[in-house]
């Protein structure tokens, strides 16, 4: 089986940080063991300043903090949800702009996020580094972007990738040969990142309780849903809905083992280029998929819910018939990404295999995942404007 470099260096440091804390099975493949004293060396063969800290992240990179970083821009996607679900609000003074305005559950649970300096950014624009030196960042969550990536590395501003929507892996063998195990380390490994490099007690204790939490959640999924056969799994067709487009969605590979996970076939194209390709309507009605999950990604997932639900174009969809169609949850980012990836996992499990998880009640377990990882007190209503999907498009987000 082929594997990328990427991979290999990714799996070797989550090996070597598993093999490190082996002897305390129920905390987290701690990303303490990735950080350096100040009598070891780097890579390089430097020595590290007393109080730096290296780790690597998910593309393998190395990124060192010489100190706590007191000043975040928490620039790609979720990484503003998990600084906040870390404790580190108060540390993050940047942020893709689109955060500021379009998560009514983000400026609740944080109302000063309103007034954090926005920044326009996505996987593909161009950085000016000036607007992170005038704003003294000393700790960048930024995208898998070799040409940008570089100019902080010419600023001297630590710079760290932590999510990537290609995912990680290469081809869709790969996906499928997971096991519970790898995906567990894989998903969980940017947050464990993230709390050693902001060097705070209270974060790692916090990183300590989530990875527990995402543990135990996904290990009892597993144990439900893992012998289903193939006949026993609903197919589900995921739609990326870039602006009103149904059609546009993910390469299959990057979304197989969450679905496969949640008791569900996902179908959708194999072998294609782009991070988010478009089926033709003609594939769509081929694959006939008896579940359609509309991401918010693209901004306008209620437009896509009504052409789907009113447009007698997609009548005969088996989907739309049987009313088998179900928004992405959103809270302070997506709920498939960041933090909360879990909590998305869960939400899908009750939806694809409603008999086996009619033991879960969501909107509990969102307000148990606010109150113990957010620190807020979030009420039913609250938790259910969450699994609606709550989301306000001023910008389209990445």
């Amino acid at each position: 089986m082929k594997v990328s470099k990427r991979i290999l260096t990714f799996a070797l440091c989550i090996l070597l940080a598993v093999e490190s804390c082996a002897c305390r099975a129920d905390t987290p493949a701690a990303s303490e063991t990735v950080s350096q004293s100040q009598e070891e060396q780097s890579d390089t063969g430097e020595t590290q300043a007393e109080g730096a800290v290296t780790v690597t992240d998910i593309i393998g990179r190395q990124v060192t903090v010489t100190e706590p970083p007191a000043r975040i821009a928490a620039v790609s996607g979720p990484s503003y949800e998990m600084a906040f679900m870390l404790g580190a609000k108060d540390r993050v003074v940047m942020v893709k702009s689109g955060h500021t305005t379009n998560y009514p559950i983000a400026l609740l649970t944080n109302p000063d996020l309103a007034d954090y300096l926005g920044i326009a950014a996505n996987p593909s624009s161009s950085v000016n580094i000036e607007d992170y030196l005038q704003n003294d960042i000393d700790l960048v969550i930024y995208y898998d972007n070799e040409t940008e990536l570089k100019k902080f590395d010419n600023a001297k501003i630590p710079a760290a990738v932590l999510t990537v929507n290609t995912g990680l892996l290469d081809t869709l063998e790969e996906a499928q040969s997971q096991t519970i195990d790898s995906y567990i380390e894989t998903t969980t490994y940017p947050v464990r990142t993230f709390a050693v490099l902001l060097q705070d007690e209270k974060a790692a204790e916090k990183a300590e309780r989530w990875y527990a939490y995402c543990d135990k959640t996904l290990r009892m999924i597993y144990e439900r849903t893992g012998s289903l056969t193939d006949e026993q799994r609903s197919s589900v067709y995921w739609s990326n809905t870039w602006g009103e487009n149904v059609l546009s969605t993910y390469v299959l590979k990057n979304r197989w083992y969450e679905i496969w996970l949640a008791g569900g076939k996902l179908i959708g194209p194999d072998g294609v280029s782009g991070n988010f390709p478009e089926i033709t309507r003609e594939q769509m009605f081929t694959w006939d998929p008896e579940i359609i999950l509309v991401d918010n990604h693209g901004g306008y997932p209620e437009l896509v819910e009504q052409d789907l639900y009113q447009n007698e174009r997609w009548a005969s969809l088996q989907a739309v018939q049987n009313k088998q169609i179900y928004r992405i949850p959103a809270g302070v980012f997506f709920l498939d990404k960041g933090s909360t990836t879990t909590l998305m996992v869960l939400w899908l499990s009750t939806i694809l295999q409603p008999e086996l998880f009619a033991d879960i009640d969501m909107v509990e377990e969102i307000q148990y995942y606010y109150r113990e990882f957010y620190e807020y007190e979030l009420t039913a209503e609250e938790a259910q404007h969450v699994l609606d999907g709550w989301f306000d498009q001023v910008e389209a987000e990445e």
